[in-house]
């Protein structure tokens, strides 16, 4: 694999995102091996168990070169309320994970914790998979900026498609053209 190491992820909120809104409910922070059974609580209520990531996998990932790992906590309780994993390959940014507790989606978790692994591994593109009948992941992700680039059969399982997403973070250039 094509993995890089990244700057330690400093504390950041909603208004540290250049969002002007209301102050965030969460803090959104470099994961700890203490956060990993709350973590996988919250993997188990998103995802079928065959695609949840368990202790041992979340504990590997933590602490696997080239990994960033957040977390998003909630500001008033410092309850775990989703999570964030991603890494670069191929000379881009690549979104392995993205879970957020059911009672916290919908309220701009998922979308402060993509903000954040996009500033973290500010290199490359951004592509992540998404399972082809989760709609609500799809509209965040196009929301963010994200396009449909292909499909890949039974990528989570048999009759279980993958949709490949990516963003563009850089204009591309074409022979002879000059950027500035």
């Amino acid at each position: 694999m094509d993995h890089e190491s990244f700057p330690p992820v400093e504390p950041r909120d909603q208004a540290s995102a250049g969002t002007p809104a209301t102050p965030s409910a969460v803090v959104i922070r470099a994961a700890k091996a203490r956060d990993v059974r709350a973590i996988a609580a919250i993997q188990r209520q998103s995802f079928p168990p065959r695609l949840a990531y368990g202790t041992v996998a979340l504990l590997t990932l933590l602490f696997w070169p080239g990994v960033c790992f957040l977390v998003a906590r909630d500001r008033q309780t410092h309850r775990i309320v989703g999570n964030g994993i991603a890494d670069r390959y191929k000379g881009n940014a690549r979104v392995m994970n993205l879970a957020i507790d059911p009672a916290w989606r919908r309220r701009g978790v998922g979308r402060e914790l993509l903000r954040a692994l996009g500033e973290a591994v500010p290199e490359g593109d951004i592509t992540l998979m998404v399972q082809e009948h989760n709609s609500g992941a799809q509209a965040l992700y196009a929301s963010e900026g994200f396009v449909r680039t292909g499909l890949s059969r039974d990528y989570y399982g048999a009759g279980q498609h993958g949709i490949a997403m990516r963003k563009a973070r850089h204009p591309e250039t074409t022979p002879g053209t000059i950027s500035i």
